[in-house]
């Protein structure tokens, strides 16, 4: 049909050459030049989907999603440079995180079982067992991020602070409000061990 022509034509294709020279002037600072970010207050961009990237970037943008740095750096770009920074993000490699023994077996159970208690789903029910996500449904890459980080995003939730108007959003937050702080530091030490762990 005419609008699936239309749909598909403003689907732009990312170039990653073009998009690793932006990411060196404008994404680099904080994500580092391979995606791979040494600050842990600042996600791992590396491996991530270029479409779930995108959508964040979109949704930064839009004012869908906000945070007092990236509101700004996306305002900047335009969707052929949103694409292009997708697409060179999603073809690095993520560096493993290192494992945190001590918390990894409570972090272990929840990814896989979830807290039936509280009706909660194991993690991998969305972003699967080695946590590589879906990008199709738009479920990010997880696998390897820093573990400071997911714990400020489970944290966010679990305080009520909505993530964009994606078709994940409610239940993000449903997922944030059902853990504990100590399940939330658990669950962040598995995912940042988790494509180091054999």
């Amino acid at each position: 049909s005419m609008a699936q022509a239309a749909q598909a034509a403003d689907k732009l294709v990312g170039n990653a050459a073009a998009g690793q020279s932006e990411v060196m002037m404008v994404c680099a600072a904080c994500h580092g030049a391979d995606g791979n970010s040494t600050n842990p207050q600042y996600p791992k961009l590396a491996g991530q989907h270029a479409d779930y990237i995108e959508h964040q970037l979109e949704s930064f943008q839009k004012g869908r999603r906000t945070n007092s740095i990236m509101s700004g750096m996306a305002a900047m770009l335009t969707q052929q440079q949103i694409a292009d920074v997708a697409a060179y993000f999603s073809q690095q490699k993520t560096a493993p995180g290192p494992v945190d023994t001590d918390q990894v077996a409570l972090g272990k159970s929840i990814y896989e079982h979830g807290v039936p208690a509280v009706g909660l789903p194991g993690c991998q029910s969305c972003h699967g067992a080695k946590g590589l996500g879906d990008a199709a449904k738009l479920v990010p890459h997880i696998a390897g991020q820093h573990a400071q980080y997911v714990v400020q995003v489970l944290t966010g939730w679990h305080n009520g602070q909505a993530w964009g108007d994606g078709p994940h959003a409610k239940l993000a937050l449903s997922v944030g409000q059902k853990l504990t702080v100590a399940q939330i530091h658990a669950i962040a030490a598995y995912v940042q061990g988790l494509n180091a762990v054999r």
